[in-house]
């Protein structure tokens, strides 16, 4: 009774952060509406912020923006890293395993960053997407065999659940950083044929993706109980560890090194539509007339590429948790671009025009995203220097 109450309060916690991401990013296409009426229709997310809180937090949201996608681009890394070290030598100290997987898809990733053109982007992350759906399907057939057969004995529905107080800033952390979208809903809406129908289109997006984080978590936890994750925090150890157990191993072992493919691959090669972001706001500021001279420019921006390229493997590479990470990208810089500024905004942009109800409901979601942003922020960090 006490996991399911329990249970059912993260759930609840996790649609709860659902429904303020999704609220706070209708208010953000809303502000970019009105100033639509007077200002050019292709406004960005910064021109939004310029127009309504001045320059000074226009360069502040860029800072967050940069942050929250190199933070995205280093958790990716860090995930193919936890699972490409698997396949090298087991001889290898901790470290040296690290160098040699940098060094192995070092040349990769810096070719990667030498695309410019959004097209071929799209068509690498449907490629992507392929590959993370179809290592999520085949997660879910071993997490079934595991809670019906109990295969990895003991595990199958023998949940400990965490005190919530100490778990919950992490998962809100988490959360923040699987829903952000604040970055990207502004164009999306000016590239929809009928944007009045934006909205629609979000909430039903958002409530698919709460079902799916809810029903994949729930699925494996029940499989692998407080195992699940093992030491990195990934669902990946466990299917070698249940792969190990399975009387027909050799088959396990390829089902499960064809999950690590498959998300290896996929979120491997998301990496790009993380840098690409990253990279436009480097480029466009050294470039600015005064700074770097435009002389020999393309050269000088895959020179660019792949040194801030080099920067994210080094700091993969450096032992950093992919969950901490997650925490970490998601309740700071998530935090401030999902629900501080679009609240901040809104206010400014619809000043005098919203009744007593409607200013205390988005301050209370700015105040609320703020403290449990900040509280998200300082457990992370303890644990990560703990």
């Amino acid at each position: 009774k006490q996991w399911y109450q329990r249970r059912v309060r993260g759930i609840i916690s996790l649609i709860g952060v659902s429904v303020l991401c999704t609220v706070s990013m209708i208010c953000l296409v809303q502000c970019k509406r009105r100033l639509c009426q007077t200002h050019t229709s292709n406004l960005s997310y910064s021109d939004v912020v310029l127009l309504l809180l001045g320059r000074r937090w226009s360069v502040v949201l860029d800072c967050v923006i940069t942050a929250f996608q190199f933070g995205a681009v280093i958790i990716y890394f860090v995930f193919v890293s936890e699972n490409i070290t698997p396949f090298l030598s087991s001889k290898m100290s901790p470290s040296t395993t690290r160098l040699a997987w940098m060094g192995f898809i070092a040349p990769f990733y810096i070719s990667l960053s030498w695309i410019r053109s959004m097209k071929y982007v799209g068509i690498i992350s449907f490629f992507a997407e392929i590959c993370i759906l179809a290592g999520l399907a085949l997660s879910s057939v071993i997490g079934c065999v595991q809670i019906s057969e109990d295969t990895v004995p003991g595990l199958a529905l023998n949940v400990k659940i965490a005190p919530p107080w100490r778990t919950l800033p992490l998962m809100f952390g988490m959360a923040a950083f699987a829903f952000e979208g604040a970055g990207v809903v502004i164009p999306t809406e000016s590239s929809m044929k009928q944007p009045e129908k934006f909205n629609k289109v979000l909430v039903f997006v958002l409530v698919c993706a709460t079902f799916m984080y809810i029903a994949f978590g729930v699925l494996l936890y029940l499989a692998f109980g407080p195992q699940t994750g093992l030491s990195t925090g990934q669902i990946t150890e466990n299917l070698e560890q249940f792969a190990n157990h399975r009387a027909d191993k050799a088959f396990w072992h390829f089902i499960q090194s064809l999950v690590r493919f498959c998300l290896v691959a996929g979120i491997g090669m998301s990496v790009t539509v993380q840098l690409i972001v990253v990279l436009d706001i480097f480029e466009k500021e050294l470039f600015k007339p005064g700074r770097l001279s435009t002389n020999n420019i393309y050269w000088k921006e895959n020179i660019i590429r792949g040194f801030v390229t080099l920067i994210g493997l080094a700091l993969a590479a450096s032992g950093l948790s992919f969950g901490h990470m997650v925490s970490l990208t998601g309740a700071f810089s998530g935090t401030l671009m999902q629900f501080i500024f679009p609240c901040a905004c809104y206010l400014k942009c619809f000043e005098g025009e919203l009744s007593t109800v409607y200013k205390i409901a988005v301050w209370g979601m700015a105040v609320v995203g703020g403290i449990f942003g900040a509280l998200a922020t300082y457990v992370t960090l303890v644990e990560i220097f703990s």
